[in-house]
């Protein structure tokens, strides 16, 4: 059969999407990269922590959020209530909380003048109140960040009055993922990769499972191979800005010695990848072996059988990226199981390395404007709904 002749499967369902190149200027323009700044990262919901993150009341996180150009401090008050607030004294400006994380006691005492706030972001004292003109507390408190909780996932909105609430902006993917345990999982690793690449690369590269083969084939692919088939995925769909992947179980699942034994005692994020969808819990049934879901802008959820991991992807300039990996198990009830989940954690993160490697060079060649298009392939079909997106929000 002819290539042109070749039947298209997942745009079929999508006429509205353009088949056109896509230019590669978004990626290397720094102009572009401010807009992405403003009219993305500082309206849209973002994801900064998981509720067991401040699992307790006083409990506290702070998150560095540089493309917001601010410090978020994310806190469970006494009422049980999660809230977060730009980490910034109203007095001269210096961050309230200094530590990653902790518990505090029911309040934050600014460390440059010994102003004092509440957990609920309510300044409580001034220090040499008597020789400040006319200081009115409360309106001084510290400044709220709209705030709001998502299956656990705690994220926030930098925009003076978002145009959406949290609810109805995760709306097309809450209902597919209703059911799924994330509550029986916590989190026990994390990685960090510091990349010379433009986070649109990073986030296109995880959009699409056509890679595999040929990018993973030493590492994932040696282990779990589709015998002669050609590549598709088992699902693909655009939910509103968000996208969905989903990837068949492979025909054939021959893991390392390591693996081999590892799966005898619990689950590893690396085989993971291989059991069938039948397998899943009753409450929720997975669409293939892994489900992988992009929520705007920057946060993958990707869910396994008895596992699930995320990435958190925050850029730092045109051509820099940091990327999180985050790994939930169930706690490890003996040796065994913790053998496990530590050699999927390797497993997959000697896998992820690749990408990285990859997406370096991607961006190290890009800004040579020697392409100045880029072309999009039908099992590619939630990258371009993504950059549609991109695009959209950039131009409002």
């Amino acid at each position: 059969m002819d290539l042109a002749e070749q039947p298209i499967l997942f745009m079929d369902g999508h006429p509205e999407m353009e088949r056109t190149p896509v230019s590669t200027e978004p990626y290397v323009s720094v102009d572009y990269f401010e807009k992405e700044r403003e009219n993305i990262f500082r309206r849209t919901w973002i994801n900064v922590a998981r509720e067991s993150d401040v699992a307790e009341p006083n409990d506290y996180l702070v998150r560095e959020v540089q493309i917001a150009r601010t410090s978020v401090l994310i806190v469970r008050g006494k009422d049980n209530i999660v809230r977060a607030f730009h980490n910034m004294c109203s007095h001269r400006g210096n961050p309230v909380a200094w530590d990653e994380r902790g518990k505090c006691r029911g309040t934050f005492t600014c460390q440059f003048h010994g102003w004092v706030y509440n957990t609920q972001g309510e300044l409580v004292y001034i220090a040499d109140a008597d020789r400040f003109f006319g200081i009115d507390p409360t309106k001084n408190g510290l400044t709220p960040i709209h705030c709001d909780v998502w299956q656990g996932f705690i994220f926030v909105n930098f925009a003076e009055q978002p145009s959406e609430t949290l609810a109805d902006y995760m709306a097309p993917i809450t209902a597919r993922v209703a059911g799924y345990p994330f509550a029986d999982y916590s989190k026990t690793y994390c990685y960090k990769a510091d990349e010379a690449v433009n986070w649109k690369t990073l986030v296109e590269a995880q959009l699409e499972g056509w890679h595999l083969p040929t990018l993973h084939a030493k590492t994932l692919a040696k282990s779990a191979t589709n015998i002669g088939k050609r590549f598709t995925h088992s699902a693909l769909d655009c939910l509103g800005p968000h996208g969905f992947v989903s990837t068949f179980p492979p025909d054939v699942f021959n893991p390392s010695p390591v693996t081999a034994i590892s799966g005898r005692y619990g689950v590893g994020t690396f085989d993971a990848f291989a059991v069938d969808k039948e397998e899943g819990s009753e409450d929720h049934k997975l669409n293939g072996a892994f489900d992988l879901y992009h929520v705007f802008p920057n946060l993958y959820i990707g869910l396994l059988n008895g596992t699930y991991f995320t990435y958190n992807i925050w850029p730092i300039a045109v051509d820099r990226t940091i990327w999180e990996i985050t790994g939930y198990f169930p706690a490890a009830q003996n040796a065994g199981q913790l053998f496990a989940q530590q050699v999927g954690s390797i497993a997959f993160r000697d896998t992820l390395r690749e990408d990285g490697f990859t997406h370096e060079r991607i961006c190290s060649v890009m800004s040579s404007g020697a392409k100045k298009h880029l072309h999009l392939q039908d099992e590619e079909l939630a990258i371009r709904n993504f950059m549609n997106n991109v695009n959209a929000y950039v131009a409002a």
